[in-house]
């Protein structure tokens, strides 16, 4: 009798990392405004102050908060709308793709014809997405169907949803009917990651910034499921010093890391 391999479920979460570029769109237009160069570190640092004005002028009682309020809302929503645009180009015209190693990451780890995976990104663009589906093509020409992809900070598709470093669902300043969305969004992510046996993390860092992605993979790996968190960076020491603190002493599981230019040198935590 013939034995039927296990089926693995896969979490495949990428971060900025796994992008050629992906900063130089958007601090293109941070040159633009401000008329010198900045980096991504620093264009991080004034998204969180953007974020921390809006929740000060929505909760504040002071006079004149609402009109405060109202024009930063203005600002940032343009801001948002540029640099969607500017993202769509950049894709279009590759400046910013997926990085060489992409095809080899995915060949090693996730493409199957027995596990199933799902592609989760705190990406804005969707360089992965599209790079993922081109090559999930050729692996499996008759498959007719894209990988399943869910955008944990937003996509370009939809401009006002993009999320800025240090935001978390339920801000004061966003409506009710956003804020359920995004709660919706983020509540499947972490359902989602519960549901399977193997998390592939791709130049992603797990920012200190972004606490609200960090308890959603705490709260999707608290899991019987889950069996490896892989790692896949060149600094992956310091990732998996961040996931092991996430991980639920209840259920075990195997933390290990890879350069992204050395997948056969693996590095157990």
């Amino acid at each position: 009798m013939t034995v039927k391999p296990k089926i693995e479920k896969i979490a495949f979460i990428v971060g900025a990392g796994a992008v050629e570029n992906a900063w130089l769109p958007i601090l293109d237009l941070f040159e633009k405004d401000l008329g010198y160069k900045i980096d991504a570190d620093a264009a991080n640092c004034s998204f969180a102050r953007l974020v921390y004005l809006m929740r000060f002028y929505a909760t504040g009682t002071f006079p004149d908060a609402k009109t405060h309020l109202k024009a930063i809302l203005n600002d940032v929503s343009e801001m948002k709308s540029e640099i969607a645009t500017a993202l769509i180009l950049a894709e279009k015209n590759g400046q910013i793709k997926a990085r060489k190693e992409l095809k080899d990451i995915l060949y090693k780890f996730v493409f199957s014809t027995v596990h199933q995976s799902v592609l989760i990104t705190t990406n804005w663009d969707t360089v992965i997405d599209n790079a993922i589906n081109v090559l999930g093509e050729t692996n499996h020409p008759k498959s007719g169907s894209d990988i399943q992809s869910l955008h944990f900070h937003g996509s370009v598709a939809t401009p006002h949803k993009l999320y800025l470093p240090s935001e978390v669902v339920r801000e004061p300043y966003r409506s009710d009917k956003d804020d359920t969305e995004l709660g919706t969004l983020h509540g499947t992510v972490w359902q989602t990651i519960e549901q399977c046996t193997k998390t592939i993390l791709y130049g992603h860092s797990i920012d200190p910034l972004d606490a609200e992605l960090s308890q959603t993979l705490a709260a999707g790996w608290s899991s019987p499921n889950l069996t490896e968190v892989i790692i896949i960076n060149p600094d992956h020491k310091k990732v998996a010093q961040r996931i092991k603190l996430l991980l639920d002493k209840r259920y075990p599981a195997k933390v290990t890391g890879y350069s992204p230019t050395n997948l056969n040198d693996r590095h157990d935590y």
